[in-house]
């Protein structure tokens, strides 16, 4: 792991696990955060898969879906499929405010992009929520891996890079076009933090990727030279978002 920053802070959280003996996120089980079953089970991503949006693609063509509708995104890649004990985890990050839990999973989203992705990127950036979202949940879930991953890659962090400008309805049951014109317009890019510099936006998880492409727009209006996306966890277009 690079970086002393990012190995006090992994082992900030590991201290806390010896004060307060953790549960894993996809089981319940006692003993670790994540332990080696749930692991086990974690249906990962890996190659071959489409080069643009990083879903399983005999021979790694690109897929017919980004052929017709071209992202804004250079590529966007997740660790493991939204399943089982993978959304089980997440949930608890996100509804059951078990914060201490992201640490465990941007462990394994970094042997990910150790082993498949090394992309050179100038700065890290969590996929940003509305006002209204922040104060109702009181955090962004998606800071709670972008922070580490930017430590652990020695690189920028700057949440405050991009901003989401409009609330919009929640995804949840929206159709991949009206998911589309749900988020257009919903973020603005600080072209001081961006201009000319690669960027790596994080997420939670990525269903469509409409939220990540509207970002990637914005930031590209702002003089990014390029984008690039990284999420936890990837839902199947024929299954439901959380």
């Amino acid at each position: 792991m690079n970086g002393a920053t990012y190995r006090a802070y992994h082992f900030f959280w590991r201290g806390l696990d010896l004060l307060f003996p953790p549960a894993c996120g996809g089981c319940g089980q006692p003993g670790a955060r994540w332990c080696a079953r749930c692991d086990a089970k974690a249906k990962r991503l890996a190659p071959p898969w489409c080069p643009s949006c990083g879903m399983p693609s005999p021979g790694g063509e690109i897929c017919s879906r980004c052929r017709e509708h071209p992202p804004a995104l250079q590529a966007f890649r997740s660790w493991a499929f939204f399943d089982g004990p993978v959304r089980n985890a997440l949930h608890r990050i996100k509804y059951r405010r078990d914060i201490a839990l992201a640490d465990a999973l941007t462990l394994q989203m970094l042997k990910t992009y150790r082993a498949h992705l090394a992309w050179q990127v100038d700065a890290v950036l969590p996929v940003p929520l509305s006002r209204q979202r922040l104060q109702e949940r009181g955090y962004n879930q998606a800071a709670l891996f972008a922070l580490p991953l930017a430590l652990a890659l020695g690189t920028s962090y700057r949440p405050a890079a991009l901003r989401r400008v409009r609330h919009t309805r929640s995804q949840v049951d929206l159709s991949w076009e009206q998911r589309q014109e749900n988020v257009a317009g919903a973020f603005i890019a600080a072209p001081d933090d961006v201009s000319g510099k690669t960027i790596l936006l994080v997420d939670d998880v990525i269903t469509t990727g409409a939220t990540l492409n509207a970002c990637a727009s914005a930031l590209r209006s702002a003089g990014a030279r390029t984008v690039y996306a990284f999420s936890v966890a990837r839902t199947p277009l024929r299954s439901a978002a959380p």
